[in-house]
C-alpha cells in the first residue's frame, strides 16, 4: 500500500501570510522529505499576494497538502485552525520562509519512536543574509525525563530551544491532554506560551544535536518585528511579558516544581525585559 494513503505519522502545520517569495521553496523541502507519511496543512491568513494561489497549485501536485483560506486573524488563529484538523500521531510546525533538511522529519520521528518521547528538540542552522550559523542545546544528544530539565529551563526559558516551535516534534496525544492551543490575544510570544503549556504534560524529552531546521532570519522576521513592537508599544509589551511569565509559572506549578524554583523564575522577566 502507498504510505501516503495510510494514516499519517506526522501532521505538518504551516501558517502563511504574504509568503509568495519563499513559499514554493519551503513546500518543496517538505514534499521531498524522506519520511513520506505526512498530512501537510497550510493555512493562508488572508494573504494579499499570490500565496494562496501558489499553495493551491502545490496541492494539485501533492495530495498530502490541504490548503485552508481564512481572513487575516493572526498567526495564532492560523495555527489553531491547522491543529483542528490534525490527524497524525505527531505534530510539527514549519514557517513559510524557512526550509527543512531532507531527512529532518524522518530523524525526529525515528528518535521519538525509538525513545518513546513526547517531545523531540533538535539543532538548527540560522541564516542571516549570507551568514550561516549552527545552534544546538549545549551539544545535547540524550533522552531524559522532563523533570530533569527543569533547572536548565529555569535559566534558559527565553532561548530558542525552549521558546520556539520549529525545532520541535510534538506528540498530538500530549497536546490534547494539556489542551494546548495558541493564545490569540498575544501579538508575539504565542509560541513560548504554547511550549510552556505543553511542557506541563511532558514525560520525556529527546534532544538531538543534528541540524534539523533551516531558520532564515530577515528584517521582516518575527524576532526583528518583536523588537520594533516593544519600542512602539512599551505598555502593551510589558503586559505581554507578564502573560508569558504566567505560562512559565503555571507550567512549574502543574509539575509541582514551583516552590523549588520560585525565586529564580522571576529572573525570566528580567532577562526577557532586557531582550
Amino acid at each position: 500500500m502507498d504510505p501516503e494513503q495510510t494514516k499519517p505519522t506526522v501532521s505538518v502545520v504551516i501558517p502563511a501570510y504574504n509568503a509568495e517569495g519563499t513559499l514554493r521553496q519551503m513546500l518543496d523541502s517538505v514534499f521531498n522529505q524522506t519520511w513520506r507519511e505526512m498530512q501537510i496543512i497550510l493555512v493562508d491568513d488572508g494573504s494579499r499576494d499570490r500565496t494562496l494561489e501558489i499553495a493551491r497549485e502545490a496541492a494539485a501536485d501533492d495530495p498530502r497538502l490541504t490548503v485552508i483560506a481564512q481572513e487575516n486573524l493572526g498567526v495564532s488563529a492560523t495555527r489553531n485552525g491547522g491543529i483542528a484538523i490534525c490527524k497524525g500521531k505527531y505534530v510539527r510546525f514549519v514557517d513559510a520562509d524557512d526550509t527543512l533538511p531532507a531527512e529532518s522529519m524522518e530523524r525526529m520521528v525515528r528518535r521519538a519512536e525509538q525513545d518513546g518521547s513526547d517531545l523531540v528538540i533538535g539543532g538548527y542552522d540560522q541564516y542571516f543574509g549570507e551568514k550561516k550559523s549552527y545552534h544546538n542545546l549545549a551539544a545535547r544528544n540524550d533522552t531524559v525525563y522532563c523533570d530533569r530539565i527543569m533547572d536548565h529551563l529555569c535559566g534558559h526559558a527565553n532561548s530558542y530551544f525552549y521558546g520556539v516551535l520549529w525545532n520541535k516534534l510534538f506528540l498530538r496525544e500530549t497536546m490534547e491532554q494539556t489542551a494546548c492551543r495558541f493564545q490569540e490575544k498575544l501579538t508575539w510570544g504565542e509560541d513560548f506560551a504554547f511550549v510552556m503549556d505543553y511542557l506541563a504534560g511532558v514525560r520525556q524529552i529527546s534532544f538531538m544535536n543534528e541540524s534539523l531546521y533551516h531558520y532564515r532570519r530577515t528584517a521582516g522576521s518575527t524576532s526583528v518585528q518583536q523588537v520594533i513592537d516593544c519600542v512602539k508599544h512599551p505598555i502593551r509589551n510589558i503586559q505581554i511579558k507578564k502573560e508569558l511569565y504566567s505560562h512559565l509559572k503555571g507550567m512549574y506549578q502543574k509539575r509541582g516544581e514551583y516552590e523549588k524554583y520560585r525565586k529564580r523564575l522571576w529572573m525570566y522577566l528580567f532577562r526577557v525585559g532586557l531582550g
